[in-house]
């Protein structure tokens, strides 16, 4: 982001994922916004340590400026179909010349930018997924409409959680997620936390416009 007035571009991932035969298994037609179970407790799992995973899929200060409802990301932890809003959201297929519409179907992750490294950004994602396939966790309610305009209590009903709104609670959350950490050797465990927290104590007392043209630079 180099003006923080501005909405900001995200590096979206998308993920899908094939069985030992090569068939995608996230694809379902007779479910809502045909998401399969699979792929609904594939979404629960990164849902479940999404504070955590910010920390490295939105690894800059400037990050937390895009991190907000309206700016072409998401201010919520949710899943939706075709919602901007939300943090994992099923994007529509294309119909056209009688293709496999399971091979194109997958999940979008909006909580991402080209600050974060795109392999510890996915390998977070794609572990966090797993998780909730392997924990079995319940599947997380498609989220209609923008949840920043649900009231607080039915976004706890909901499950819906803000994401952190600095990269300083981002690591808070890192530090306290012990699933996540126990992802990470102590030595690169380590490195990155003191390298996020040399780089928030570089930026502490920068203006928005200053720590984007600082970025911007750097970038």
């Amino acid at each position: 982001m180099s003006d923080p007035e501005g909405v900001g571009n995200g590096v979206h991932v998308h993920l899908s994922l094939v069985d030992l035969e090569g068939q995608p298994i996230f694809y379902d037609p007779d479910r809502r916004g045909g998401l399969g179970l699979a792929g609904a407790r594939f979404a629960a799992g990164i849902l479940e340590h999404l504070p955590a995973l910010c920390a490295f899929t939105a690894p800059s200060i400037v990050s937390y400026l895009r991190l907000k409802p309206h700016h072409w990301s998401a201010g919520f932890g949710c899943l939706g179909e075709r919602n901007r809003e939300a943090t994992i959201r099923i994007p529509p297929l294309v119909e056209l010349g009688g293709g496999d519409p399971s091979r194109q179907f997958n999940l979008e992750f909006r909580a991402a930018d080209a600050a974060a490294c795109p392999h510890l950004a996915l390998a977070v994602l794609v572990l966090a997924g797993l998780r909730g396939l392997r924990e079995v966790l319940p599947e997380p309610p498609l989220v209609e409409g923008d949840p920043s305009e649900l009231g607080e209590e039915e976004r706890r009903r909901l499950g819906i959680r803000p994401l952190p709104g600095s990269l300083g609670e981002a690591l808070e959350a890192l530090e306290a997620d012990a699933v996540v950490r126990s992802w990470f050797s102590r030595d690169l465990w380590d490195c990155y936390l003191s390298v996020k927290r040399a780089e928030i104590s570089l930026l502490e007392g920068a203006e928005p416009k200053e720590a984007c043209e600082r970025y911007l630079r750097v970038y």
